[in-house]
């Protein structure tokens, strides 16, 4: 295909309805990823952080207790992302539940909102819980709303990139202003705007549900499948998912297990190794988020144009092991790293997300959504208690700028989570407030999060041999994969096959 051709194609693509459709749709999950690092960019730290301000109010906040409320946003999706997939696909339909999810996300940011406000730690637990009942769903919704508009023609793979990318934008936007917000107007003037992001997100979802009632009625895309009893998904469906969707879900956990909750400690982290201001760390690790936003589109069209998603996951997770190796034993400049970083996920997200259609059937593409997002967030539950008691560990209490006498018990990983409820006590240990860990206890965690690669490196593996004993549809060249989806589309090209 020649220059020419390709402006061709672009000028066709360009003003079709489902671009710009997918412009609004990039904001559906703004607001969900823009308070969901909070802990990261603001949680811990000497000044401008929610750490500073329980102990201004004398009371204890732990690197624990910070990863913690990441915890405990995944932990109710290792399940209930499930039964988002099958409201979606079975009960409520993809409209509906966009609007339930998206008002329990800015319902779970007002209620965070009054947890700081009131320096009260179980209702910002709660808050998170409530957030994260809507924010993974909301992200199965997305996924289910680009997979419906843009399977069968071209631009999923670019579509996918676009969405999830820019989704990480909203993180970039917390990670670039508000420890910037909170160190110049407070730390409860920055979790506001936290709200004011997921009205924006709440607003775009009003503006899909019409795109998507006009162009049914339209017949620019079909009804959805719960609006018919024929194609509706019925339980029993659910044994039918095939082996190469779980081998998708062990990439998908393992692989956002070694991103995921590095960014979440990242900030210290190179506050630590790079001797920099937490502002400073902040902007660094935005890099990441927007290097990622920029490039999902180039490498997702590139993913369009030439397929093999299969080798795209390999290339991603072998990336990821190299990237904390490099951490691990070498002091690149932080920008040059997280700039890496942004790059390979978008290896990650182009070759994944796409996936899921290839493998699963149509009517089944919501609820194959929730359980790899369930499974995701079984990984995303675990893996910050096992790095914030590593961390633990690692606190020198002579870090920590007004060091008072340490309490009875220490919460752990190990310990009853019900624990860190009750660890507030006016005493603050060596590892709340402003003491970081020491260097050594991030080298750990980087050993953490490269075995977690390695994992998703050898899943990708066994993804592409038993996808090429198969009918090699995800390591297949994107020209035999659009006859693929036009025999499927009419049978009767296989039986001229034949």
């Amino acid at each position: 295909m020649g220059f020419s051709d390709v402006l061709a194609v672009v000028g066709e693509e360009i003003v079709l309805l489902k671009w710009r459709v997918l412009v609004v749709a990039c904001f559906l999950t703004f607001g969900s990823y823009y308070i969901y690092d909070f802990p990261g960019s603001i949680g811990t730290g000497p000044n401008g952080t929610i750490a500073r301000r329980f102990k201004d109010n004398h009371k204890d906040f732990t690197q624990e207790m910070n990863q913690a409320l990441y915890s405990v946003y995944s932990w109710p999706n290792t399940v209930l992302a499930i039964f988002g997939g099958l409201l979606i696909d079975k009960y409520l339909g993809l409209r509906r539940a966009m609007l339930l999810f998206t008002g329990l996300v800015f319902l779970g940011s007002a209620l965070f909102y009054v947890g700081v406000l009131a320096v009260n730690y179980p209702l910002m637990l709660f808050a998170r819980v409530v957030f994260g009942l809507g924010g993974e769903s909301l992200s199965v919704a997305q996924s289910a709303f680009v997979a419906r508009w843009f399977k069968g023609g071209r631009g999923m793979a670019l579509a996918f990139g676009i969405t999830i990318s820019f989704s990480r934008v909203g993180s970039s936007f917390n990670f670039l202003f508000s420890p910037k917000i909170a160190d110049h107007d407070g730390i409860n003037t920055a979790v506001f705007c936290g709200m004011v992001a997921c009205i924006i997100s709440l607003l775009s979802c009003f503006v899909l549900i019409l795109c998507d009632v006009h162009a049914v009625k339209t017949g620019y895309i079909k009804p959805e499948a719960h609006e018919n009893e024929e194609e509706a998904m019925k339980l029993s469906d659910i044994f039918k998912l095939h082996t190469k969707f779980w081998f998708i879900c062990v990439i998908c956990v393992f692989c956002y297990t070694s991103i995921f909750p590095f960014i979440g400690i990242a900030k210290n982290f190179f506050e630590r190794k790079y001797d920099l201001s937490g502002t400073t760390a902040s902007n660094y690790i935005s890099i990441y988020q927007f290097t990622s936003a920029g490039a999902s589109p180039v490498i997702g069209a590139v993913v369009d144009g030439i397929g093999r998603n299969t080798l795209w996951l390999i290339a991603a997770s072998t990336c990821f092991i190299l990237v904390h190796f490099v951490f691990l034993i070498a002091t690149i400049p932080a920008p040059a790293m997280m700039s890496a970083m942004g790059v390979f996920y978008s290896f990650l997200v182009s070759g994944l997300w796409p996936s899921v259609p290839w493998v699963v059937p149509e009517n089944m593409v919501g609820f194959a959504y929730g359980v790899m997002t369930a499974l995701q967030n079984t990984g995303l539950a675990i893996f910050p208690l096992i790095t914030g008691a590593v961390l633990d560990g690692y606190v020198d209490s002579s870090d920590a700028p007004t060091p008072t006498p340490a309490p009875a018990h220490h919460v752990n990983a190990s310990a009853n989570f019900m624990a860190l409820l009750g660890n507030q006590s006016a005493n603050s240990d060596s590892s709340s407030s402003g003491a970081l860990p020491e260097l050594e206890g991030y080298k750990m965690t980087e050993i953490i999060f490269m075995a977690s690669a390695g994992v998703s490196l050898l899943a990708s593996i066994a993804l592409l041999i038993i996808d090429k004993r198969g009918d090699g549809v995800l390591t297949a060249p994107a020209s035999q994969r659009h006859h693929h989806v036009a025999a499927e589309k009419d049978p009767l090209l296989n039986a001229e096959e034949a």
